[in-house]
């Protein structure tokens, strides 16, 4: 939390929120800082039983309103049901985190079509389809709106066994500054955040089972460290907040220099 955000602790009262892939991990943490910051939060994921049990420790420690939500963005009639189960659950939306995404090294030579497939409806179709719920019901109801997309640095530099998931953050940085270009106009701004690596349950397991070496990429990240979830959940609220009024089609890497 920032100084400023000290001042005003309870910035989202208010507020709803959806945040996708929000039963774990970067989600979980995104959910939590808007539930702390007063806002109504709907977390959406494929698996119903941690969406629901992320949600009920959320509200049990913040004492917000919460709502869980299955949803498989891959699929385009989910996104927009979770849309419209946000807006009956709290009456109105006012911003959607896009954070969902499908994760998984896989050597291009090996990348069969079905694989290409999961890596773009996720990655890139998801946030698609949810925006394009979000934006016409704020659109239509004459509200204004905030999208923030989760990508990566992944989406900026190739790395061995992650050509689909690189290319499928790199088509949102694009999708991205294309939704505000046309959307941003209408009153739905949009912004993304582009993480490294952060330590989340998954990255944990991959240090601990030797697929990742912890010493040399700390090694290699000027600040020291690989990010903790509540890094990019801080960055996600700042650009959703009024203080990022005038950031319009930014990608804001939260990294701490470890893709310099």
């Amino acid at each position: 939390m920032t100084d400023s955000d000290a001042a005003n602790p309870r910035q989202f009262e208010g507020k709803s929120v959806v945040v996708t892939g929000g039963g774990a991990g970067i989600g979980r943490a995104i959910a939590l800082a808007f539930a702390s910051a007063g806002a109504r939060v709907a977390l959406a994921g494929r698996d119903l039983e941690a969406a629901e049990h992320a949600a009920a420790e959320i509200a049990d420690a913040t004492g917000g309103q919460t709502h869980a939500v299955r949803a498989d963005v891959s699929r385009p009639e989910d996104c927009a049901a979770l849309i419209e189960a946000g807006a009956a659950r709290f009456g109105a939306l006012d911003i959607l985190v896009a954070n969902a995404a499908h994760f998984a090294l896989l050597p291009l030579l090996d990348a069969r079509p079905e694989d290409v497939a999961r890596f773009l409806d996720t990655n890139l179709c998801g946030p698609l389809f949810c925006g394009q719920a979000f934006a016409r019901r704020a659109i239509a109801g004459g509200r204004t709106g905030v999208i923030v997309n989760i990508g990566s640095i992944a989406g900026a530099r190739p790395a061995p066994g992650c050509g689909l998931y690189s290319a499928s953050k790199a088509a949102l940085v694009s999708l991205t500054r294309t939704m505000a270009l046309e959307w941003g106009p209408r009153g739905v701004r949009v912004n993304a955040v582009a993480p490294g690596h952060v330590a989340t349950p998954g990255v944990e397991a991959d240090f601990a089972a030797g697929r990742l070496d912890r010493a040399a990429m700390i090694a290699r990240i000027p600040a020291g460290r690989i990010a903790e979830a509540a890094d990019i959940a801080d960055a996600v609220l700042f650009l959703a907040s009024a203080r990022a009024r005038h950031v319009v089609g930014a990608v804001l890497t939260i990294d701490g220099g470890e893709s310099m």
